[in-house]
């Protein structure tokens, strides 16, 4: 993995450390589209390191504690911990939209979409891509998720057998070929030669295999390179040219083992004995398969295990050794028993789980509706409560202005003689015309109290509201998050 992309997307987190307030969400944005690029490693550092820093913010600034709850869930993700997604993508989801992030929202649709199409739920995982895509598309943002929704979309359709599928892929590839997207250069490349393939269009299956693995080796990034390896091997094998399909899965199963790529490893060993049988070489064919055997078991994947026992039983039949065959066929039988219960089981609880969350967001639908609802009517309690402040303030301003008329006229004289004790006491022209200044000077007077006890009171609301703002803002970050 190139280390460009870790540098790349640390020099994004200090910059929105060193200024959390200004384009938090573009600086945000650009590192979940580096975010799949890095090695699963470095996912789970940076995604926790984020989510540390980001905790501050849980309040002041809840947008960039959202995203680094779909850092933590993009890790997640490509951890394949997809329950783990599956409970806690809507939640995030309606968070984003709360806060006015339908992008991200969408974002975070691509993983449920592909999830749903990883457990088969076919209808589950159109509806959430096309949901997604058709967001993404419109703002025009998270161009790795949106090409994420296109392949996906376009791989489903292939499957189905759907004409739909060419255009979508080949749109796919040529938006990837502009964004340089090597991910998604690499794995459009893959299901086009896939629907060529299943046509019989075996020239034109091989050429976009071949552009998948020289994306791969021009990306350098080992899991693409291994990957377009394996593909490439895939149809040299389905085409019967066995020593070039060997030598791909060979060196792929040694880069995947390498970077600890296990289960990709393990499907190259399935494969390798599958070619040795092939070629009438059962003792490397037990060789290789003893070795994918190994790993799965590392592992625990049943679903490998009992496809490698099944193999090993086929070959050992083969040589005429009827007792091993037995023990693998038994073996066989076992193990998919119990990889079948266990799928059945996962099924049900991410049924549950699907449903859970759907009951949550149509729940958040209905308390945001209600929210508004409530916030209207504190604008309209507000404006009345301001027309009220202003009325008692103008009604105090007025009390004190008589008050200061009352003092001054039972004052007068004494007040006149304190000031003017150079004139004469009895001087009626100057005590008129300092009466008449004095009148005319109360609505100015009644304006400057009136000003000053409303920008008093003011002072005081604000404050107030900014507590419950406060609290309010915690609760909901709270409820989005408790589970």
């Amino acid at each position: 993995m190139p280390t460009s992309s870790l540098k790349t997307i640390n020099q994004l987190f200090s910059k929105l450390k060193a200024n959390p307030e200004v384009d938090a969400s573009s600086l945000c944005e650009q590192m979940i589209e580096l975010f799949p690029t890095l090695f699963k490693e470095e996912q789970n550092n940076f995604s926790a390191s984020f989510y540390i820093w980001a905790e501050k913010f849980k309040i002041k600034c809840p947008a960039i504690f959202y995203y680094a709850r779909h850092l933590k869930l993009a890790d997640n993700f490509f951890s394949e911990q997809y329950e783990t997604v599956l409970s806690n993508g809507p939640a995030l989801q309606a968070a984003f939209h709360e806060n006015n992030e339908p992008a991200a929202a969408a974002a975070v649709g691509a993983f449920l979409g592909s999830i749903h199409r990883t457990l088969g739920n076919i209808d589950l995982s159109l509806k959430e891509l096309w949901d997604a895509y058709g967001q993404l598309n419109k703002l025009n943002r998270f161009q790795h998720y949106k090409l994420a929704c296109s392949f996906h979309i376009g791989s489903i359709y292939m499957d189905l057998d759907n004409e739909e599928a060419l255009p979508i892929l080949k749109n796919t590839l040529s938006l990837a070929e502009k964004l340089q997207d090597s991910t998604f250069i690499v794995y459009t490349s893959h299901g086009l030669g896939k629907f060529f393939l299943k046509q019989k269009n075996y020239e034109n299956a091989r050429l976009m295999f071949q552009e998948a693995l020289d994306a791969a080796n021009k990306a350098g990034i080992p899991i693409l390179i291994s990957s377009a390896e394996t593909e490439l091997g895939n149809y040299y094998f389905e085409t019967g040219n066995y020593g070039e399909s060997e030598m791909l899965h060979t060196k792929a199963a040694d880069a995947r083992t390498a970077n600890k790529f296990i289960g990709g490893a393990i499907s190259n060993y399935i494969r390798l004995g599958e070619i040795n049988m092939k070629l009438s070489q059962p003792d490397e064919a037990i060789a290789v398969i003893n070795k994918g055997m190994a790993l799965a078991e590392q592992i625990k994947v049943k679903p490998k295990m009992y496809q490698l026992h099944l193999l090993l039983s086929e070959i050992y039949h083969c040589k005429n050794d009827l007792s091993r065959s037995l023990f693998h066929y038994k073996q066989y039988h076992y193990l998919q028993e119990q990889a079948g219960k266990e799928d059945n089981a996962k099924k049900i609880k991410n049924m549950k789980l699907v449903f859970e969350a759907e009951q949550t967001l149509k729940e958040n639908i209905i308390i945001r509706k209600q929210k508004e609802e409530i916030q209207k009517k504190n604008i309209e309690l507000l404006e009345t409560i301001d027309e009220l402040t202003i009325t008692k303030a103008s009604r105090k301003a007025k009390a004190f202005t008589l008050l200061i008329a009352i003092v001054f006229f039972i004052f007068e004289d004494t007040i006149l003689h304190f000031v003017f004790h150079f004139m004469p006491a009895n001087n009626f022209w100057l005590s008129l015309s300092i009466k008449m200044v004095f009148i005319f000077s109360l609505k100015p007077i009644n304006g400057v109290i009136e000003h000053s006890l409303v920008k008093k009171m003011i002072k005081k609301k604000s404050k107030v509201l900014e507590k419950e703002n406060y609290m309010d803002n915690a609760v909901s970050t709270d409820l989005y998050f408790a589970a």
